[in-house]
This record gives structure tokens, C-alpha cells and sequence, in this order.
């Protein structure tokens, strides 16, 4: 097995876009996967209906990602090109955010781990005099995170087995792996000196998003090296996990933080520190003997009780 990184030619396909015109023309076929996305919206519906629309505040942010995911993806495989300059402008944005799906849900996985792991609160620059709050960080780290993709949108990794090869999203590539690494920080800081009850559903919801979406990104690669036979073309994959799966996983996550067992691990979840106590051997007490005289007396701490 070899890995090794490549950066793409002008004449190579894009690796996240390649496969999108026969996928579009051929949608209708992946509709097979339809039910797991219908199963988990279910059960998203379930839980309004229910009236527990506040087990899902946890999971703000992965539920704005998932109406938005359904917008795109309505618009992307209905429209066409149109002919004023506007809706083609709006259909390369949308074609753009929907390739890029994936690494969308990774930053946003990795923003949660970052800001966690490094218990990011507060930053202060003296020499400057600015401040910025938790929510401006994570500002910063989303503009980071587009630099990043725009600085390799190019580059890709080639995985080699014998005489199969697959081309893998390098920037994907990367912040899985990245945000792997943190998950294994967080756990280790979390039997060391625990974690926050808010943490504990970042904790959680990162473990089964990561676990996951390496399934599927495992299955892709088993199905290339096996070389298997389907009725679609294995470079659909990326586009059905991005149109049936990754929207909706976080659904998962909101169930199993809700169960009664995970309920009462959360709520006895607490961030360990260290405090140090000091007892004074004796303190100084002020007595008023009269208006015009005040005495001073040193008392030890077991003649402070007697006086008391």
C-alpha cells in the first residue's frame, strides 16, 4: 500500500467534482438510498412532535446545516444553467457549497474539537488592546478553514494498492485525520480531569459523525479495491453520502444523548480542578471596645473559636 500527494493538472478531473453531470443525469437511480435519509428525518419529526424540540438546541448549528443542505441540494439537481449572468453566478456558488459538503461538516466538527480541546474562552492581545470573544474565534478559525481549501483546492492524495489506485480529496483528507487526532486529545482529557456537561455533547456527537463518515469513506475504498460491481458508478458515492447521509447524522447523536443512561452520564459530568485550600494560623480580629478605642487583638484559630 503507498500513499503519496499529487497536485492536479489543468487537464485532470477535480476529485470532488468528478462524476457530478452523470450523477445529476442519473439521480433518479440514487434513489434507492432515499429511505435512510427519510428514516432519520422521521425521527427528526418524531421529536417535534413529541415536543422535544429542546433536545435539539445542543446540535443548533448541525440542524441550520441540514435545512441548508436540503436547499442546495433541491436547487442543484433541478436547475440548469441559465442565461442570465445572476443565476449562473447563484448555480456556481450552490455547485460549489454541494461538492464541498463534506468538508464543510468536517470543519465544523474540527471548530467544536479546537475550541474544546484548547478550552478557547477568551483572547486577549495586550500589545494590540483587542479582545476577541469565543464566538470571533470561531469566526476566525471558518476563515482559516476556507484559506486552507482554497490554498490545496488542487492537491489530492493518490492511495495505491497493488495495481488499484484511488485519488482522495486531500483537504478532507486532512481534517479528518486532524479532527481524529483531536477526538483521541479530548477523550484523554476527559478520563484525566473530565469535561463539561455542554462538552459532553460535542464529545459525543464528534465520536459518532467521525466514526461514521470513516465507514463510508471505508466503504468507498473497499469497494475500489475489490473492484465490486454496481449498477452506479463508485464515483457517485461522494455526492449520495453528501445528498442521503451526512446531513442528517447529527439526528443520530441527539437520540443516543438522550437516552437515559447517556442522560445521567451528562449530568455527572464535571470539569476537574485542582484547588488549593489555605488556612491561615491565625487571623487578626478588629474589636470595638468603645467608640473612640478599637483593640487589635492576634488570635490563634482554635482561641478565634473560643472568643466566637
Amino acid at each position: 500500500m503507498n500513499l503519496r500527494y499529487r497536485y492536479r493538472n489543468v487537464s485532470e478531473p477535480n476529485v470532488v467534482s468528478e462524476g457530478f453531470k452523470e450523477f445529476q443525469m442519473n439521480f433518479v437511480d440514487t434513489l434507492t438510498h432515499f429511505p435512510v435519509s427519510l428514516f432519520l428525518i422521521g425521527l427528526y419529526i418524531l421529536k417535534i412532535y413529541r415536543k422535544q424540540t429542546a433536545h435539539l438546541s445542543p446540535f443548533l448549528s448541525f440542524h441550520i446545516l441540514m435545512y441548508a443542505s436540503v436547499i442546495i441540494n433541491i436547487y442543484t439537481i433541478s436547475m440548469k444553467p441559465g442565461i442570465s449572468v445572476f443565476l449562473n453566478v447563484l448555480l456556481f456558488w450552490i455547485l460549489t457549497l454541494f461538492y464541498l459538503f463534506n468538508y464543510i461538516i468536517l470543519s465544523h466538527i474540527f471548530i467544536d474539537l479546537f475550541v474544546v480541546v484548547f478550552q478557547v474562552t477568551n483572547v486577549y492581545f495586550k500589545t494590540c488592546d483587542i479582545h476577541i470573544t469565543r464566538r470571533n474565534i470561531k469566526c476566525v478559525l471558518i476563515v482559516v478553514l476556507i484559506v486552507f481549501r482554497l490554498v490545496f483546492l488542487s492537491d489530492y492524495l493518490v492511495l495505491s494498492i497493488s495495481d488499484w489506485e484511488i485519488n482522495l480529496d486531500f483537504s478532507n483528507g486532512s481534517i479528518h485525520l486532524i479532527n481524529i487526532l483531536l477526538l483521541i486529545i479530548l477523550i484523554i482529557q476527559w478520563k484525566i480531569s473530565g469535561i463539561h456537561q455542554k462538552d459532553s455533547f460535542i464529545l459525543i456527537n464528534s465520536i459518532i459523525m467521525l466514526l461514521l463518515i470513516t465507514i463510508f469513506q471505508v466503504i468507498t475504498i473497499f469497494k475500489h479495491v475489490l473492484k465490486y460491481n454496481s449498477d452506479l458508478p463508485l464515483s457517485f458515492d461522494k455526492f449520495i453520502y453528501n445528498v442521503y447521509y451526512f446531513p442528517y447524522l447529527w439526528i443520530i447523536s441527539v437520540y443516543i444523548c438522550n437516552f437515559k443512561t447517556v442522560q445521567t452520564w451528562i449530568q455527572n459530568q464535571r470539569k476537574r480542578t485542582s484547588i488549593t485550600a489555605v488556612v491561615p494560623e491565625s487571623l487578626i480580629v478588629v474589636r470595638p471596645q468603645r467608640i473612640d478605642e478599637t483593640v487589635v487583638s492576634n488570635l490563634s484559630v482554635s482561641e478565634l473559636e473560643t472568643v466566637m
